[in-house]
C-alpha cells in the first residue's frame, strides 16, 4: 500500500519544516518579551524577585541542580521546548553550570526517550507516523543514512524529544544516537548565554546610566548573534534534511523502473 501512495510534495515538506522552525523560536521570543515587560513594569522589583529565586536555589546546594536536571528530563520528555530550560539554566546557574546542567540533563533525557521509543512506545509511534508523512519519510531516510542524517536532524527546528522518539522507534544504534545528540551542545551554550544576558539586562534595567548601556552592548550584540546563528544553522540543516528525504524517495522509485 505504501508503494502506491504518492510521495509527499517537496513544497509540503518545506512548509511543515518551516512551521516547526517558526515554532522553535517562539520560546526565545517569548522569553525576550517577558524580560522586556518585566523591566518596564516591575523595574527593580523584578530584580529583587530574581535575587530571591537565586538565593533559594543556592540554599539547596547540589540538590537544586539535581532538581533542575530532573525537571528538564521530565519536561522535555513531555515535549516541552528544551530552549525554555536553556534560558532558565543560564539565568539561574550562570554560563558554566548552566551549560553543564543542560548537557547532562538533555543526554539523560535523550537516553530515556530512546529507551521508551524502543520498548514501551514503539507500536504507538509507528501508528502515529501513518498520519504524519513527513516524519515517516524522515524515519525511512535516517535508516539509509544513519549518523549523518541524525546529526542534521538535531540541528533542525524539530523538537529534540520528538526526534529522539522518532530515532528510537526507527531502531538506530544507541552509540550513534548519543553521539549525534552531542551536536546540540552549541545550542545549549547559546541558549544559556541568552538566559545569562537576559538576567544581566534585567539587573541593569532601563534606568541604567549611559556607561551601563555601553558596558552591556557586547552582551546584547552577542545575544543577537547567537539567535541569528541558531536560525541560520537550522535553515541549513532544514534544507539538507529535505534533500536527504528527496534522495531516499527517489531511490526506491528508480529501482522500480523497468
Amino acid at each position: 500500500m505504501d508503494a502506491d501512495e504518492p510521495a509527499t510534495p517537496q513544497a509540503e515538506r518545506r512548509r511543515q519544516l518551516l512551521g516547526g522552525e517558526l515554532r522553535a523560536i517562539v520560546p526565545l521570543a517569548l522569553a525576550v518579551l517577558l524580560v522586556v515587560g518585566a523591566v518596564i513594569v516591575l523595574g527593580r522589583e523584578a530584580e529583587r524577585h530574581l535575587q530571591t529565586i537565586e538565593a533559594t536555589i543556592a540554599g539547596l546546594g547540589m540538590w537544586g541542580r539535581v532538581a533542575f536536571v530532573g525537571l528538564l528530563v521530565v519536561g522535555t520528555s513531555m515535549l516541552v521546548p528544551e530552549s525554555l530550560f536553556g534560558l532558565v539554566a543560564g539565568a539561574l546557574f550562570g554560563l558554566g553550570w548552566g551549560i553543564g546542567l543542560l548537557l547532562v540533563g538533555n543526554l539523560i533525557a535523550a537516553a530515556l526517550q530512546y529507551g521508551l521509543a524502543r520498548r514501551l512506545l514503539h507500536a504507538r509511534i509507528q501508528r502515529a507516523l501513518e498520519t504524519r508523512p513527513l516524519l515517516r519519510s524522515i524515519q525511512s531516510a535516517v535508516i539509509r543514512d544513519e549518523l549523518r542524517l541524525q546529526v542534521l536532524l538535531r540541528l533542525t527546528p524539530l523538537n529534540p524529544a520528538l526526534i529522539s522518539y522518532l530515532l528510537g522507534a526507527a531502531g538506530v544504534r544507541f552509540a550513534g544516537f548519543m553521539l549525534a545528540s552531542l551536536v546540540l551542545l552549541s545550542h545549549y551554550a547559546i541558549e544559556a548565554y541568552i538566559g545569562h544576558a537576559g538576567k544581566q539586562w534585567l539587573s541593569r534595567g532601563f534606568a541604567g546610566t549611559r556607561e551601563d548601556w555601553q558596558h552591556g552592548l557586547p552582551i546584547y550584540a552577542a545575544t543577537a548573534v547567537g539567535v541569528l546563528a541558531i536560525i541560520l544553522v537550522s535553515k541549513a540543516a532544514h534544507r539538507a534534511v529535505l534533500r536527504a528525504i528527496a534522495e531516499n524517495s527517489a531511490g526506491p522509485a528508480a529501482t522500480r523502473k523497468p
